[in-house]
């Protein structure tokens, strides 16, 4: 491998443009490639980013521009067929959220890389933020004692036209609803804090929006450690809010806005209450950085070291795998194990 990793890009329109400007940002990494099957939007993502050469096909690119690594931004549904033929041409994938909208797909995309010895890594950014980091570490070290609530709400707003501005938004076997799509960054990083679900029962329709899937949705979550959690996601609302709290047996934590806000016993109970004082408190930093700029340099850093990424395949799956469970539930009322939904 040359000094430089040679970085391409498949999808030019969206996220491809964060990730540009991420590999950008990075060190040790060059972007010399693009590849979509609009020629007209890689050629302009092109003159935008300084990319010399510009492909239709994501394995030609990485053969004749010597691609080492690519990010994936293309519509979820396409993800496993991209990531085949980057893995089979030899580079190594970090692919945007979710890797795939089945399990099929994933185990596909997963396999592909396996047999070709190339990194897959997943695009969940808030793993990076100092906040969630902090987040986790309270949890792991019992700083609230024993964690046996966990909620998120995230109620976003997108209009109509958001979903009638591309023919694959909001359907089932190329996007997902507000759980696949918008929900699923947060419930990424609400398991990871949590430390993995066991099961899901959900409730999930298209209340307020016309699509295939749902724009809006509650889940129930029993978490491997025994706790419980919601989720509540919807894009069909106006001036929502984003924000996860977890309640222990000493305390709770709450983030929204990049902050910790820690309420932790005084010590002073009744048999109506305790009292408690609340305090902010600094976030934990990854080395890397934060963001879509914190991910492809971990990303990158992995390439070059032959380590495993900080969201490996088997990680970045578990959130998709929670989303299926969730879209059983809902359509068969029952509460759904995270086996019954996984392939492998």
């Amino acid at each position: 491998m040359a000094d430089s990793l040679r970085y391409g890009i498949v999808g030019c329109a969206g996220i491809g443009n964060t990730h540009a400007e991420a590999v950008a940002a990075v060190d040790g990494a060059e972007l010399v490639a693009c590849a979509d099957l609009d020629r007209e939007a890689a050629e302009e993502f092109a003159a935008d980013h300084g990319v010399p050469e510009t492909f239709e096909d994501p394995a030609r690119m990485v053969e004749d521009a010597e691609v080492d690594a690519a990010s994936v931004c293309t519509p979820s549904g396409t993800h496993a067929d991209v990531t085949t033929d980057l893995a089979g041409a030899g580079a190594g994938v970090l692919c945007e959220k979710p890797l795939d909208v089945t399990a099929e797909r994933v185990d596909r995309m997963v396999a592909a890389c396996e047999a070709a010895g190339v990194p897959l890594a997943g695009v969940f950014q808030r793993r990076f933020d100092p906040a969630v980091r902090r987040a986790k570490r309270a949890v792991e070290d019992g700083e609230i004692g024993r964690a046996v609530l966990a909620e998120t709400q995230l109620e976003w707003f997108r209009p109509q036209a958001y979903y009638d501005s591309a023919g694959w938004r909001g359907t089932r076997g190329m996007d997902g609803g507000a759980f696949m799509n918008q929900g699923i960054h947060a419930l990424d990083a609400l398991q990871w804090v949590m430390g993995g679900v066991e099961s899901v029962q959900a409730e999930a329709d298209a209340l307020a929006r016309d699509l295939e899937c749902e724009d809006t949705g509650a889940m129930v979550l029993r978490f491997e450690s025994g706790a419980v959690g919601t989720v509540a996601v919807t894009t069909a609302t106006k001036g929502g809010t984003d924000r996860t709290e977890i309640n222990g047996t000493e305390g709770s934590l709450g983030l929204g806005d990049g902050n910790v806000e820690l309420r932790l016993g005084t010590g002073e109970a009744s048999l109506w209450g305790a009292e408690t004082e609340t305090r902010s408190v600094e976030g934990d930093p990854h080395d890397a950085g934060a963001g879509h700029e914190g991910v492809v340099h971990d990303f990158v850093d992995a390439v070059r070291e032959g380590r495993d990424p900080e969201v490996p395949a088997r990680e970045a799956r578990a959130a998709v795998d929670i989303v299926l469970a969730a879209y059983r539930s809902a359509e068969t009322g029952e509460r759904v194990h995270l086996d019954e939904v996984r392939d492998v």
